[in-house]
């Protein structure tokens, strides 16, 4: 059902901390913002402590958890310092919402549609017809088990092994609450089942490519980059800049994808990269080509065959785990974006590194 790393990745990402839910709560939080303009999570902790009865709302960390989904769903951006304000898209919602009070579940519905975890469940139930919370824990919260041991191993999560958001408590306390108050699941005894609203939702989400925003503590992109080496043959990576992220990768994908025989590297022509390049020839049984272009800028990971990503990340931890950077992932590599790989290859130079006259720009 999730199928790929990446879109793991896109699950664990954008439900971070988030492990329950009520419509009331919710909506005040966006008239709370409106009201302060720009906040703090602790200001956000505040709220939750004065206005919602649920538990977890008095662990002094529902702030933080909160505002990471209302960013992911376009409702909050940063602003100056640590704080967060409403989006123009925000706004919009807000004034629909105080203006349309009696629609406000079709209003939320078109919020949440796009909530990749959301969906993720939706699709899941449409695919059983009828399930019971206890097999979507199992099987859901299984397959989501299986996709973050891999994060792991490769370094984008600090454990693996984990079943949420699709484990036993969150499926009850977040997802079924939140289907159940948009009208996309109706529930008879312990089983649930999608309504018509909930099978459109489902029927109309089309897998395309998929913009990518990413601050601190999102490693969506390196996910993504991941995702493209995780089952390719011969797949090119291009970043004007790489350290020991790119090595790691390649040698956790090489131990895991019994089909990867050779990996393209472009790069530009830096000692630090050279070095780099160097141990990963040394220490993988891979035929890896080096090439070098010295205006390099483009930074892309494509496998022809599959999926590719750009973005405006180079292939360091700093760029990957620490910056606001943006990409796009392609579930499959348009023809535009393989020429520019192609010619990118076509107009570097092969790069000779265990020469001890070495090119130079």
């Amino acid at each position: 059902m999730i199928g790929r790393l990446y879109y793991a990745a896109k699950v664990y990402f954008s439900s971070y901390g988030i492990a329950w839910f009520d419509v009331d709560t919710f909506l005040k939080l966006l008239g709370f913002i409106d009201s302060k303009k720009v906040l703090s999570t602790s200001e956000m902790d505040y709220f939750f402590k004065k206005n919602s009865q649920h538990p977890f709302a008095k662990t002094g960390r529902e702030g933080y958890y909160f505002a990471r989904l209302l960013w992911h769903l376009g409702i909050l951006v940063k602003s100056s310092g640590r704080g967060y304000k409403l989006s123009s898209y925000g706004q919009n919602l807000l004034n629909n919402i105080e203006n349309n009070r009696e629609n406000r579940e079709d209003i939320l519905r078109l919020v949440f549609k796009k909530w990749y975890p959301l969906i993720v469940f939706l699709k899941y139930i449409d695919y059983k017809d009828s399930v019971s919370m206890r097999v979507i824990s199992s099987e859901l919260g299984g397959e989501m088990k299986h996709w973050t041991s891999i994060l792991y191993q490769l370094g984008i999560l600090k454990k693996g092994n984990i079943a949420k958001p699709y484990n036993k408590f969150v499926v009850s306390s977040l997802f079924i609450p939140l289907s159940l108050d948009l009208g996309l699941i109706d529930k008879k005894g312990s089983e649930v089942k999608l309504t018509k609203e909930g099978k459109e939702v489902v029927r109309d989400r089309v897998e395309s490519s998929d913009i990518i925003r990413t601050m601190p503590g999102d490693y969506t992109i390196y996910a993504g980059i991941a995702d493209v080496l995780y089952d390719a043959k011969e797949p090119v990576i291009v970043s004007p800049w790489i350290n020991g992220t790119v090595e790691k990768l390649i040698r956790v994908i090489g131990s895991i994808n019994e089909d990867l025989s050779k990996v393209t590297l472009v790069v530009r022509n830096t000692q630090k990269n050279r070095d780099v390049i160097k141990r990963i020839s040394k220490t993988t049984p891979l035929d890896v080509e080096c090439r070098y272009y010295q205006n390099l800028h483009s930074k892309i990971t494509a496998n022809y065959q599959g999926p590719s990503i750009e973005s405006s990340a180079n292939l360091l931890t700093t760029s990957l785990k620490r910056n606001y950077e943006i990409g796009t992932y392609y579930p499959k590599t348009p023809e535009e974006l393989a020429l520019a790989v192609e010619e990118l290859i076509s107009i570097s130079r092969p790069l000779e590194i265990f020469q001890e006259n070495v090119a130079r720009p």
